[in-house]
């Protein structure tokens, strides 16, 4: 493939396979890559079906030793799903990769099945990474692939997997089969450093649109990293293109000011979740755009060219950021590392503020190519707020840790997914904890499945009897912030928004004054607990539904 930063145009693209080089696959033998689906179809061809999109990671894996897969999950309608890491020299296993000292990277693409670029642009990212302009990044970087997180929505351009979920948003619950296994196999173990979540929206005229975790909750180091060090030069490397790329997501209004803004940043998605469990994350998105600025002037672009531009964006984007994780690798696994020890020292000390509500913000004001029907190209240029601040607007202080009564006990499966350790007690204890009780219990709205629900809260601090079979999540573990975001009933992504307390907290009927006590109680000073932890039933894939041939 010609170096990615040099412009391909539409004429030139159906001269990308007869152009294309053989590279060496080893030192002693030298084999041509395979081509892509786009690649083979000039790029006009419509999104890559399965078979053909695994076929090309098949053998990709065998031309190249650097390559390796390992079975991920199944999906309902029995596709599987497969972990990718390519590395030189080779790795096959998590725990190697951390003992590198390499960055290393997730490229997640495509969770929303209608958005279909990103798996496109991974598969020619994988070429140069194996025998192309990126090869030199292995030096530095260890790349996780998962060719396609939803290969059932894919296949009939539908945005939820077979179950009918947006695996978007299940990052906190967990209840899709393809987003348990990337979270407990790849996530957990893995613990990339960088997470590349690929979509296909965002706004034109951009090529491509791009966002950091924003939630206030997550750790602030690591929410600032890809503002200061990876976007610029996102932006620099398509615009070396002839394209231009901003913030995600478009046109929005805050407080009757027409602006620019984010959508919403609850951890259910997956670059905001990635951000509290201290990784960087990163969404990308790729925007079906029948104009585009290029060359500097808004273009009308061909109906069978747009596709093409979309995945060269994802496929610039994806590059610019590998190549940052190389260049400052040292720096990148010192921010995450640090910022797990600082989850860590912060819930065993305990106090630190922790956010409950956020509003957005103007981040300032700055120049964005806004939609304007009466000029010519229907965009034009204008200074207007960027509403891409989300700032805090109410805290608590962090507890030390949260007891949960036996009723919960269903939860703790839960938590254990998310790499959360869960102590039950073995002997009766008297503690001094906060307590909350629900005077309101609303159902907000209808959501894949469920009722979400949100709780109105009083606090009072007692003195507990805890009993044998009582449970204890302690603050003082890396995934300190996320504990306290699902944990804590006033949040807006807890265990009672999902329903893990309805069989506990009943919503509140108009009249009805009576309290309720919720089963999360918040323990601000350690004291005396004797607990061991709970160790997972076994290991195997709960969300494993079948297996062919048994």
């Amino acid at each position: 493939m010609p170096h990615p930063t040099t412009r391909l145009t539409p004429a030139l693209v159906s001269a990308i396979a007869l152009a294309m080089t053989s590279f060496a696959a080893s030192e002693s033998a030298a084999q041509e890559l395979p081509l892509t689906w786009q690649e083979e179809q000039n790029f006009r061809s419509g999104p890559t079906p399965f078979d053909p999109l695994m076929a090309f990671w098949y053998e990709l894996d065998a031309i190249s030793p650097i390559v390796n897969m390992r079975p991920l999950t199944h999906t309902l309608l029995d596709r599987e799903m497969y972990t990718v890491t390519i590395a030189d020299p080779p790795i096959t296993n998590p725990e190697d990769a951390v003992r590198s000292g390499k960055t290393i990277v997730l490229l997640a693409p495509s969770v929303h099945g209608g958005e279909v670029s990103p798996k496109e642009s991974v598969q020619l990212v994988a070429k140069e990474l194996v025998a192309g302009d990126l090869r030199s990044l292995l030096d530095d970087v260890i790349v996780v692939v998962v060719p396609i997180i939803n290969p059932d929505g894919g296949e009939v351009q539908r945005r939820t997997n077979e179950a009918g979920y947006d695996m978007n948003r299940d990052y906190v619950k967990l209840e899709s089969q393809e987003i348990h296994g990337l979270v407990t196999q790849v996530m957990n173990e893995w613990t990339p450093d960088i997470h590349v979540d690929g979509h296909h929206g965002g706004s034109p005229p951009y090529v491509i649109t791009y966002q950091g975790t924003l939630n206030p909750a997550a750790d602030d180091e690591l929410r600032r990293y890809p503002y200061q060090n990876i976007f610029p030069r996102l932006r620099d490397a398509v615009a070396a293109e002839g394209y231009r790329a901003f913030d995600y997501s478009g046109v929005r209004t805050v407080d009757g000011e027409r602006g620019w803004g984010s959508t919403s940043v609850e951890p259910r998605k997956h670059h905001v979740y990635t951000g509290l469990t201290n990784s960087i994350g990163i969404l990308l998105e790729t925007p079906n755009a029948r104009t585009l600025f290029r060359n500097g002037s808004l273009e009308e672009t061909p109906d069978d060219e747009r596709y093409y531009h979309q995945i060269r964006g994802g496929f610039l984007a994806t590059s610019e950021i590998l190549r940052v994780a190389a260049e400052n690798r040292a720096e990148i696994r010192a921010l995450t590392t640090a910022s797990r020890m600082r989850a860590v020292q912060a819930g065993a000390d305990g106090g630190d503020p922790i956010v409950l509500d956020y509003e957005l913000t103007n981040r300032g004001d700055e120049p964005v190519w806004m939609p304007e029907e009466d000029v010519p190209g229907g965009y034009s240029l204008q200074t207007v707020p960027v509403f891409l601040e989300w700032v805090p607007t109410r805290t608590t202080p962090r507890p030390v840790g949260y007891l949960l009564p036996p009723a919960m006990a269903s939860v703790v499966p839960l938590l254990q997914d998310h790499d959360i350790s869960v102590y039950r007690f073995r002997a009766p204890a008297t503690l001094e904890a906060e307590v909350f009780y629900a005077t309101d219990v609303n159902r907000d709205s209808y959501f894949q499945g469920h009722y979400l629900k949100s709780a109105e809260v009083e606090k009072v601090t007692e003195s507990l009897d805890v009993a044998p079979g009582w449970f204890w999540v302690p603050s003082a573990q890396s995934r300190a912030n996320l504990i306290n975001y699902i944990l804590e009933p006033e949040t807006d992504d807890n265990l009672i928004t999902w329903g893990w307390t309805d069989h506990v907290l009943e919503v509140t009927e108009e009249g009805d004054d009576e309290r309720q006590r919720v089963p999360m109680m918040r323990v601000m000073r350690h004291q005396y607990l004797p607990v061991v932890e709970v160790q997972p039933f076994n290991m195997y894939q709960r969300k494993r539904y079948f297996r062919p041939g048994y």
